[in-house]
């Protein structure tokens, strides 16, 4: 059998997708914790809430193409 090694390029794609995981989940379940912090606030007070969560989810969802393409591009 031939064995298949990820290469640095195979692994910051995984390290995309893993991203837009996380990414994904704080903006849909919006967790106290991370909600309150500075940053998110700042984006809150300049487009609103659903601005923010639109932001955050598109860079997201932009990461997680580069993810893609990284991997299977």
């Amino acid at each position: 059998m031939q064995e298949t090694s990820l290469t640095m390029t195979d692994w910051i794609g995984v390290a995309c997708l893993l991203y837009v995981l996380v990414t994904l989940a704080i903006v849909g379940l919006r967790p106290k914790a991370l909600w309150e912090i500075d940053k998110i606030q700042g984006f809150i007070s300049l487009m609103g809430e659903t601005g923010a969560r639109a932001f955050i989810g598109l860079w997201g969802l932009l990461v997680g193409a580069i993810g893609v393409w990284l991997l299977w591009g």
